[in-house]
């Protein structure tokens, strides 16, 4: 009689990451940070976060003291941080990295004025408390999963040894990013000479913390299968195409998820009445409550409305969008825009709703209550990204049963798709070329849906039985496969 095999134990999983919610956010990557370590957990893992400890997190976390001073070499300086524990769900410790020269500031990574200039410097010591994290706290894991170029560096740290039989996984979130260290920073970074050539760290005679990520990782992830597939070329892959397309054997692609018991019209208390996918009535007056918020004319209960809710820069489509807007208006639509950024389209907003009152709307502001009216209360929501590695507020659209129009690059176009396409009924609209007049064509055929109900009223309900499917319970699989991957690599599996 054979002997069962024992058990296997539960992969232990260590998320490094520079915002997480609730804890602290700034964008889609604190979503994903703050949900998939409770979802790994819920399938058996044992899971931890480590943050930076900004201001945000210390004036309204309870916290205690895990280690003091873990001394940090910045090249000849020796600095010393300390390891602050906290919680980011039941049984999910969150760990908190204090140094507050570094962290202790009004924002994470810039203030009005732009990014921090010592960011390089600040994210260096991030990386390499992270890698000294387990020396110092009861948690010991077989994989750390590295998130953007802030993070880079641990992938270049387990390779040199920092944490023997540690698999690293890197996730790229935005190439556009390269994090990239100054020539008389290079000394901070404390690796040996063979990680600083052309076939490390260097990129045009700076280094990049990007690249540091993408070089030396077991596995590499990036946030939806068509980004991972656009990054190897030339318009996407920021400089580092030929690298990502060399260690493409390495790359996977999983969208991120959607937190339900979060994201849901049925129970969400910032609308003025819920509704579901079985009973969409209350959308009607979730669409009133936002004309009057946003100061549009009652006549658009009987026109359809367009949403948006960005950071207002040229990634996220607000050229194209700002030349369009009089066309998608002259269709009947009419517009409401919330997001905060860059002062040249700030002021390109508030001229179109100057010039376009009770047709135009725009709130220059950071307001998640908001942000959840406008996904239950518009009829269409635009995100006509130049580019977006994946994206979550069509996701949200689609849960509130609002109709999705976007650009069809990277998680746009893994997760909407057009009835032109052959999708029937389909859950939105897409246009690929970068034009002002290709985002106005696919708005009018949006327009021509929402003038017939039937058609409209099976894209909505679609739109919402879709969003269910991508949950962070199925992203979490997919990187659990990965992560598994990655330690058999770096214990010599495969």
């Amino acid at each position: 009689m054979s002997t069962p095999a024992p058990p296997k134990k539960p992969l232990t999983i260590l998320v490094a990451a520079t915002e997480a919610a609730p804890l602290a956010k700034e964008g889609g990557l604190g979503d994903v940070a703050g949900s998939l370590p409770v979802a790994l957990s819920a399938l058996g893992c044992q899971c931890a976060l480590v943050l930076p400890a900004y201001r945000e997190i210390l004036g309204k976390t309870p916290f205690t003291v895990a280690a003091r001073e873990v001394p940090i070499w910045m090249g000849p300086d020796r600095l010393l941080v300390d390891i602050l524990e906290t919680s980011l769900a039941p049984g999910v410790p969150a760990y908190l990295v204090r140094h507050d020269p570094s962290f202790l500031r009004d924002g994470k990574y810039g203030d009005a004025y732009g990014p921090y200039g010592d960011n390089d410097q600040r994210f260096l010591l991030f990386s390499k408390a992270v890698a000294a994290l387990p020396r110092h706290v009861p948690f010991v894991p077989d994989v750390i999963l590295a998130n953007d170029w802030q993070t880079g560096l641990v992938m270049a740290l387990l390779d040199n040894g920092a944490l023997p039989g540690t698999a690293g996984v890197f996730c790229i979130h935005n190439m556009g990013y390269l994090g990239l260290v100054p020539p008389e920073h290079v000394p901070l970074i404390g690796l040996p000479d063979r990680y600083l050539d052309w076939r490390g760290l260097e990129f045009w005679g700076r280094m990049s913390l990007m690249k540091a990520g993408i070089a030396f990782a077991d596995k590499l992830v990036t946030v939806s299968p068509t980004y991972a597939r656009e990054i190897r070329e030339s318009w996407q892959g920021a400089g580092l195409e030929g690298l990502v397309q060399y260690r493409s054997d390495r790359l996977h692609g999983i969208v991120n998820g959607v937190d339900l018991a979060l994201w849901n019209p049925a129970t969400d208390p910032n609308l003025v009445a819920n509704y579901s996918l079985e009973d969409r009535t209350g959308k009607t007056a979730c669409k009133a409550d936002l004309l009057e918020r946003m100061g549009l004319s009652g006549e658009f209960m009987d026109q359809p409305v367009l949403g948006m809710v960005s950071r207002l820069v040229s990634q996220k489509g607000l050229d194209i969008f700002l030349v369009a807007a009089q066309g998608l208006m002259d269709l009947g639509l009419g517009i409401v825009v919330l997001g905060t950024g860059d002062q040249v389209y700030v002021e390109a907003l508030r001229n179109l709703a100057q010039e376009n009152p009770g047709r135009f709307a725009a709130k220059i502001a950071f307001d998640p209550a908001l942000s959840r009216k406008i996904f239950a209360g518009a009829d269409l929501f635009c995100v006509p990204s130049l580019y977006e590695p994946c994206g979550l507020t069509q996701l949200y659209a689609m849960a509130y049963g609002t109709l999705p129009l976007v650009r069809a690059t990277g998680g746009l176009a893994d997760t909407v798709s057009d009835p032109r396409h052959g999708h029937s009924p389909g859950t939105g609209f897409s246009f690929t070329p970068y034009w002002a007049g290709d985002l106005t064509w696919a708005a009018s055929r949006a327009v021509d849906a929402w003038r017939d109900p039937p058609t409209w009223n099976a894209m909505t309900a679609q739109a919402m039985k879709s969003a269910q499917t991508f949950t962070w319970d199925r992203a979490a699989r997919q990187y659990l496969k990965v992560f598994h991957q990655a330690l058999a690599i770096r214990r010599g599996g495969a």
